[in-house]
């Protein structure tokens, strides 16, 4: 396996082969638990893991605090972790999850790939944690809800980032309603039509 995930980006070979690890694990558990439709499992690394990892290359250098939510079976939240610990031993790494069955997954998935981390198994408007410096979020909510539920984790420095389908600039235009932030839509390299929103100085409007 080629070490280029992304583009010209190379990792490690321990980090390449803790990815395969938790591809392996996917598969395993989604027989059980809905990780991932059966339609995917066949096509896992490149329609999952790529499409996560393809967030990295645009992570901010040393962050602190990396928060995912409804982080469900690890994409991109286990991908990106073991990208971003690669990097920095000192990350702390929380991935918020109310399903206890996927909670259950992202521990196990967490200790098998030796990454340290904190699985919080409920919603995340309930998790009391400090503002992130990193925080994500794959498949959960419109953009406007994701800025709410997760208002407690954002401050001004924290950088959000939120893939996105199709519709995507409809999105961005309802968030604006009630939100400012500053904003990069980088193209998907994986979906045709697909945004990854790049999303800082996040503040709510006021009236």
């Amino acid at each position: 396996m080629d070490r280029k995930i992304v583009g010209d980006k190379k990792v490690s070979r321990e980090t390449l082969d803790r990815l395969r690890i938790f591809e392996t694990l996917v598969r395993k558990w989604t027989k059980t638990v809905n990780l991932v439709s059966k339609g995917d499992v066949t096509k896992l690394w490149e329609r999952h893991i790529l499409d996560s990892a393809q967030i990295y290359p645009y992570l901010p250098k040393s962050p602190s605090i990396y928060a995912d939510f409804g982080s469900g079976g690890g994409f991109p939240s286990i991908v990106l972790s073991a990208l971003l610990y690669e990097e920095n031993l000192d990350l702390k790494i929380h991935l918020i999850e109310s399903d206890r069955r996927k909670a259950a997954f992202l521990r196990t998935a967490l200790r098998e790939l030796k990454i340290p981390g904190t699985v919080w198994s409920e919603r995340v408007q309930e998790v009391k944690l400090s503002p992130a410096s990193i925080l994500s979020a794959r498949a959960v909510a419109p953009l406007k809800e994701l800025l709410s539920m997760a208002e407690m984790l954002i401050n001004k420095e924290t950088i959000c980032f939120f893939p996105k389908g199709i519709s995507w600039k409809k999105e961005v235009k309802d968030a604006r309603k009630q939100w400012n932030f500053s904003l990069k839509a980088i193209n998907s390299q994986t979906q045709p039509n697909a945004r990854i929103l790049e999303l800082g100085s996040i503040e709510r409007v006021w009236d």
